[in-house]
C-alpha cells in the first residue's frame, strides 16, 4: 500500500548547547517525496516549536525572543513571514526565557491561544496587537500547552524561573467563569517542561525534565542523572491518576516531542539518542528505539562536537564541575552531541519520523520493526560577509559549518 503523504515542520534553534540562545528557522520535510525546504528569519532568536493551523496554511514559530511570528506555509517551498508582534507591548518580563513557545490553534484557523508572562491570552491572526487576557496561569514560566479534544482543558508545563527550581504543572479550565480560578497547580517530583493530551480523552501526560546546578543558577544548568517520571493526569479534576517512573540508567532523559498514536506514547529523548515507546494500557512496559546516525556522519561531526564542548566548558568551571560532565555523559551514552528532539508518527501509522539535533539528521523508521528506511544529513549553516559589510548566512554541505538545531516538530497530512 502506498504511503500516505505528509509534511513535518521542524523548528530550528541553531548550533549552541541547549537550543535557548541560537537562531530561529523552520524546516519542512515532505514524504514520500523526500524533499526539504529551509527558511530562517532575521531579528528572531531561539526558534523552538512550530504550531500549525488546522487549515494547513498558517503556522506560528514559537521562540524565546518575546515575539509572535506568524508564517504562511501554504506554498511549501516558499515559507514566508506574514506578521510579527512583540509580546512586550502588552506584558513586560525581565527573564529571557519567558516567551511564547507553544500555541493552540482554534479549528477555524483564525485565532489561537498562547502564554505570555503571567497570563494565558487569546489572539486573532488579524489583530495580534490586542489579545484577550483569559486569566493568570499561576506557573513560573508556562511552556508547552496542550488541550483536550473539547478545547476546554489546557495542560501546561513549567520551564521555571531564573533563580529557583520549580516542580509543578498546571491545568487551565477555559469554561471556569472566574478567570482567577481557571488555573490549578499540581506539585510533582521534578521539572516538567513538556506534556501531551490524549486525542480523545480529557487525560494528559506530563514528563519530568531533570536538571542540576549550583547556587540556584537555573540558567547554566546540566542534565541530572536521576530517576525520571511520567504523570497521567485527569484534567477535569487536575489529579494524578497513574505514575510511570524509571531508574536513572533508563534511556529517556531530556524529553522533547511527545506523541500519542494507537494509545501509545512516543517520546523524543534528546539526552539518550532515541525514542521511548510506552503502551498506555498498563503504563508499564516499554520499547526503546535507538536512533544513531550512520558511521560517516558521526565520524565527520568533529566541528560540532568541539563547538558543543566549548559551550559546556564556557558555562561551568571545568576543574570543579567534573561531576556535572560525568552525569551528562552517563545520560548520553558517552556521546558529546545532542540526540532526538523531534518525534512524530506518520498518519498511516507506518513510520516514526525523528530529528537528531546534534548530528543534524532526519530519519524515518518502520514503527513495528524499528528498521531504518531513510536517513538524510541536513545542510550546515555558515556565516559570511556580503556587500556593504552585512552578515548573512548560507547553507553548505561542508562539515565545517554548524548544525541547524532541529528541535520540536509538528506533522500534517497532505
Amino acid at each position: 500500500m502506498a504511503d500516505q503523504p505528509f509534511s513535518v515542520y521542524y523548528a530550528l534553534d541553531g548550533p549552541d548547547l541547549d537550543g535557548l540562545v541560537g537562531s530561529a528557522g523552520i524546516l519542512r520535510f515532505d514524504w514520500p517525496e523526500r524533499k526539504f525546504y529551509i527558511q530562517h528569519f532575521d531579528g528572531i532568536s531561539s526558534g523552538h516549536n512550530p504550531s500549525l493551523a488546522p487549515n494547513g496554511k498558517l503556522a506560528l514559530l514559537g521562540n524565546f525572543s518575546q515575539t509572535i511570528l506568524l508564517l504562511d506555509i501554504e506554498n511549501g517551498n516558499n515559507i514566508r513571514e506574514v506578521a510579527r508582534q512583540s509580546t512586550m507591548h502588552f506584558e513586560e518580563c525581565s527573564y529571557r526565557m519567558r516567551s511564547n513557545t507553544h500555541h493552540l490553534w482554534y479549528p477555524d484557523s483564525e485565532s489561537f491561544i498562547g502564554a505570555v508572562g503571567d497570563h494565558i491570552y487569546h489572539f486573532r491572526v488579524d489583530d495580534l496587537k490586542n489579545p484577550t487576557n483569559l486569566g493568570p496561569h499561576y506557573l513560573e514560566n508556562a511552556h508547552e500547552l496542550r488541550w483536550d479534544a473539547t478545547h476546554r482543558y489546557i495542560l501546561m508545563g513549567d520551564l521555571g524561573p531564573e533563580k529557583k527550581d520549580v516542580r509543578q504543572v498546571g491545568v487551565f479550565d477555559l469554561q471556569e467563569p472566574d478567570p482567577k480560578k481557571r488555573s490549578r497547580k499540581i506539585w510533582v517530583q521534578n521539572n516538567v517542561w513538556h506534556c501531551r493530551v490524549h486525542p480523545t480523552k480529557p487525560v494528559g501526560y506530563a514528563l519530568t525534565y531533570s536538571l542540576i546546578t549550583d547556587h540556584e543558577d537555573w540558567v547554566n544548568w546540566s542534565p541530572g542523572y536521576v530517576r525520571e517520571y511520567i504523570y497521567e493526569i485527569d484534567l477535569p479534576t487536575a489529579k494524578i491518576t497513574r505514575t510511570w517512573s524509571s531508574a536513572a540508567e533508563f534511556p529517556g532523559h531530556l524529553n522533547s516531542d511527545v506523541e500519542i498514536y494507537d494509545d501509545t506514547l512516543y517520546i523524543a529523548s534528546g539526552g539518550s539518542h532515541g525514542v521511548l515507546e510506552i503502551p498506555l494500557e498498563r503504563f508499564a512496559e516499554f520499547r526503546f528505539l535507538e536512533c544513531i546516525p550512520r558511521f560517516t556522519t558521526r565520524l565527520f561531526s568533529l566541528n560540532d562536537q568541539l563547538h558543543t564542548l566549548m559551550g559546556a566548558m564556557a558555562r561551568k568551571a571545568t576543574a570543579t564541575s567534573t561531576h556535572y560532565m560525568l552525569q551528562t555523559l552517563q545520560i548520553t551514552g558517552w556521546r558529546i552531541l545532542d540526540g532526538i528532539y523531534a518525534t512524530r508518527v506518520s498518519p498511516d501509522g507506518k513510520y516514526i519520523i525523528v530529528g537528531n539535533r546534534g548530528y543534524n539528521t532526519i530519519a524515518v523508521y518502520d514503527r513495528k520493526t524499528y528498521r531504518k528506511v531513510y536517513e538524510k544529513l541536513l545542510p550546515f549553516r555558515k556565516r559570511v560577509t556580503g556587500r556593504g559589510g552585512f552578515n548573512h548566512y548560507h547553507l553548505t554541505n561542508s562539515f565545517f559549518g554548524y548544525h541547524l538545531g532541529v528541535h520540536h516538530s509538528e506533522l500534517i497530512a497532505r
